[in-house]
């Protein structure tokens, strides 16, 4: 029996799909429709936001620490004076 699953996701170019969400990984070929989505759906700038770095937490990603980002800008600035 075929299983499906309606997904949204964005084009990014005129063959990549970018996905809102992850399929199982177990999925080889598939079969895509395209569908025109609605962008009725607004989102404030801070929503937005809370949802970009909701899924940056979901991935894992940690953000560099201030001294990191200090390290990196002094580095930057000697570059300057060269």
């Amino acid at each position: 029996m075929k299983e499906g699953y309606v997904v949204t996701g964005t084009l990014t170019d005129r063959h990549t799909v970018r996905l809102d969400e992850d399929l199982p990984s177990s999925l080889n070929r598939v079969r895509l429709t395209v569908e025109a989505v609605d962008p009725s759906e607004k989102f404030s700038p801070m929503e937005v936001l809370d949802r970009i770095h909701a899924r940056m937490r979901a991935r894992g990603y940690t953000p560099p620490t201030r001294e990191e980002v200090d390290e990196y800008l002094r580095k930057e600035r000697e570059r300057w004076e060269r």
